[in-house]
């Protein structure tokens, strides 16, 4: 058969050296012409004929074959990968017109399966089969990827500050199991350190990067609790009544450098006011609360001291002396 299925046959090719008395006049056979349909034996009766009308004929045997070999044609395709990281092609796909001149009987590929270690470029082979046995191939690049998102998964977290009032979290406490279809390559968060202005509500981003460089993100709320107490540090005074036997102090007195991570709120005594009653030793207790709210005491001693001399007022006065010349 040639390129186009077709094959021919002249009388000539049947004889085998036939022969007349007198002279042949023609050699003719019944079939000529073959075509895909007739591949294999074929039955052909050859006629002689004499110069003088005499005939005979004999029967031979012609074998068509197809020995010409498809053309397989190929074409590079782009495939992706699916959410479990698996993605198949069939031949068909690869396949970009390839014929024969009596038909394919089938199209086949050597890989027609990929996974994420396949990410990039792959040589495919197609190999096309015609009817009659004879075989091509041709070559195909399978082009894999995956632009399938990793799946983002937060949590809201609580830190609490430290005693420089600082704090630092890492993607991985904001991540609650983030995946990806062929794996995660990174954590990552816009904010990672906290101090004392960030007490509260804080919203953090994290974003998850997977191997082949695709990106998700998704929000944490983190809330930066202060609840480090301050450090209350008292000292001992001493007090001096007025002339009114009275004497006040303030918080600040008491107050010898206290101290907290955030910054104090306030500083408050149980007493500020004394008088006659009070002289000596008085316990007044320090309270030290933050600007979070958290409190700390400590003790003094308050000695409130009277030092003022009384106002000594002299009058003038007559006296009697009595019978026995004495006056009281």
């Amino acid at each position: 058969m040639d390129g186009s299925g077709l094959a021919s046959i002249t009388a000539i090719q049947i004889d085998n050296g036939s022969t007349d008395n007198c002279g042949i006049a023609s050699l003719a056979i019944d079939i000529s012409s073959f075509d895909c349909s007739d591949v294999g034996s074929n039955a052909v009766v050859l006629t002689v004929t004499d110069v003088n009308g005499n005939v005979s004929t004999c029967n031979s045997t012609v074998t068509v074959e197809d020995n010409v070999a498809p053309i397989a044609v190929c074409q590079d395709i782009t495939v992706q990968l699916d959410g479990s990281g698996l993605a198949s092609i069939t031949a068909i796909q690869i396949d970009n017109g390839s014929t024969d001149n009596c038909g394919i009987a089938s199209l086949a590929i050597d890989i027609s399966s990929f996974d994420c270690s396949d990410v990039g470029s792959n040589a495919v082979v197609l190999t096309v089969t015609d009817v009659n046995g004879n075989v091509s191939t041709c070559n195909s690049t399978v082009t894999v990827e995956d632009n399938v998102a990793p799946i983002a998964v937060c949590q809201d977290i609580t830190v609490q500050l430290d005693g420089s009032g600082l704090a630092s979290i890492t993607a991985i406490q904001i991540d609650n199991g983030s995946t990806d279809n062929c794996g995660i390559a990174s954590l990552t968060i816009d904010i990672s350190s906290f101090d004392c202005s960030d007490v509260g509500s804080n919203a953090v981003v994290l974003t998850v990067t997977d191997v082949n460089g695709n990106v998700s993100t998704c929000n944490s709320t983190v809330t930066v609790e202060d609840n480090v107490a301050p450090i209350a540090v008292c000292q001992d005074i001493t007090v001096q009544l007025d002339g009114s036997g009275l004497a006040s102090i303030t918080a600040i007195q008491i107050d010898n450098g206290s101290t907290d991570n955030c910054g104090i709120a306030s500083l408050a005594i149980d007493i500020s006011s004394f008088d006659c009653s009070d002289v000596g030793s008085n316990a007044v207790v320090l309270t030290v609360t933050d600007v979070n709210g958290n409190v700390s005491t400590c003790n003094s001693t308050v000695t409130v001291e009277d030092n003022v001399a009384p106002i000594a007022v002299c009058q003038d006065i007559t006296v009697q002396l009595d019978g026995s010349g004495l006056a009281v």
